[in-house]
């Protein structure tokens, strides 16, 4: 009788080993796929940083060009109030043709200055292509910054994914039953994060 009931408390004790083993297992492969996911948005994160800078260069080309068109307008508008006061003045036939091309070169562009948005080179035009770059900065800007708390997750993740299995291995080795309760706790709690970020990213992030 006394046999039999150590017998089956053997079958019992192996039987909980078995169960870490397996579970070392699962926790090893999924420690190696929170890491790889880590990684790949790693990568996607650089390719975002490229072109969020990129963004921010060009929205400051184009604010630039739109300085420069406002001050080429002001300039224009001297100008051309400058055309005003000598056609009024006295002038000679020769200079007419002259005046009068320069008065019409002048009109053009600040016309083509103060079209509409639609009109390449108008300073509506050069606003907005710079507040849309800056927009599509900062939609990268935020999209980086979610990512890189996807990678703090699962990177925690994987932190105690391998506590987990290190948990679990020493256990096994060392048949102490009261070291494998705490590697399934921790394990199970790495799952439960994992499941958060792949299906409900929104909680966590």
């Amino acid at each position: 009788m006394r046999d039999k009931t150590k017998w089956r408390k053997m079958h019992s004790v192996s039987g909980f080993f078995l169960i870490v083993t397996f579970f070392i297992i699962g926790v090893s492969i999924l420690a190696v796929y929170t890491t790889t996911l880590a990684t790949e948005l790693g990568l996607e994160k650089d390719d975002l940083q490229i072109t969020s800078l990129a963004h921010l260069v060009k929205s400051m080309d184009w604010e630039n060009d739109y300085n420069e068109e406002k001050i080429g307008e002001r300039i224009l508008k001297a100008q051309l109030d400058n055309l005003n006061i000598t056609l009024q003045g006295n002038f000679t036939k020769n200079n007419v043709t002259e005046i009068e091309n320069n008065f019409a070169t002048y009109k053009s562009h600040l016309e083509n200055l103060e079209g509409s948005v639609t009109v390449n080179g108008s300073l509506l035009n050069l606003k907005h292509k710079a507040e849309s770059e800056h927009d599509s900065f900062l939609q990268s800007v935020d999209h980086i910054s979610d990512i890189s708390k996807k990678i703090g997750m699962y990177e925690l993740t994987t932190i105690l994914l391998i506590i987990a299995a290190g948990l679990g291995g020493v256990s096994e080795i060392s048949r102490n039953k009261l070291l494998g309760y705490p590697a399934f706790l921790i394990g199970a709690v790495a799952v439960i994060i994992l499941f958060m970020i792949t299906f409900m990213p929104s909680i966590l992030i």
